[in-house]
């Protein structure tokens, strides 16, 4: 009878035990899906910028998910190691790159559109480069979820 009690109450305490990682699991993918979720809508909200060429949303945008690539270099899910957590960590970095990049030609081409008689400045090249590292991190974004979702279509 002794045993039995043992058995049920080990078994609980595994059970518990499996519960418990299984929502930390859930909590950290929850996170995760936040972090993309906001950082989609700071995608957005840069592509308007572009689009508009006023550039004082960008800033602030960009410094968000640079945040945000350096909370995903933090919260590798655990189920992934190796040369995949390399990757998902390469993604992250070359995210927040191309974040930090867009910010500090924003802030160059915020500061001429304030101040225009400042001769001499390629601002249509800035605009362009500017351009290229939004893409970067779009494509950083589905080169992530390429290779780490799960396979919708099998």
């Amino acid at each position: 009878m002794v045993r039995a009690r043992v058995s049920v109450g080990f078994a609980a305490c595994i059970a518990l035990v499996s519960m418990i990682a299984s929502t930390l699991a859930l909590a950290e993918q929850t996170s995760i899906k936040n972090l993309m979720g906001q950082n989609f809508a700071g995608l957005q909200t840069i592509l308007v910028s572009l689009i508009t060429s006023n550039y004082a949303q960008v800033p602030p945008q960009a410094n968000a998910i640079h945040e945000h690539a350096m909370d995903l270099t933090r919260m590798v899910p655990a189920d992934i190691s190796g040369a995949d957590r390399q990757d998902f960590l390469s993604y992250a970095y070359n995210l927040d790159g191309h974040a930090r990049d867009m910010k500090s030609i924003a802030e160059v081409l915020i500061e001429h559109d304030q101040n225009r008689a400042q001769p001499g400045l390629g601002t249509d090249q800035l605009r362009e480069a500017l351009a290229a590292h939004y893409g970067g991190a779009v494509t950083m974004c589905v080169a992530c979820h390429n290779r780490f979702r799960q396979k919708v279509i099998q």
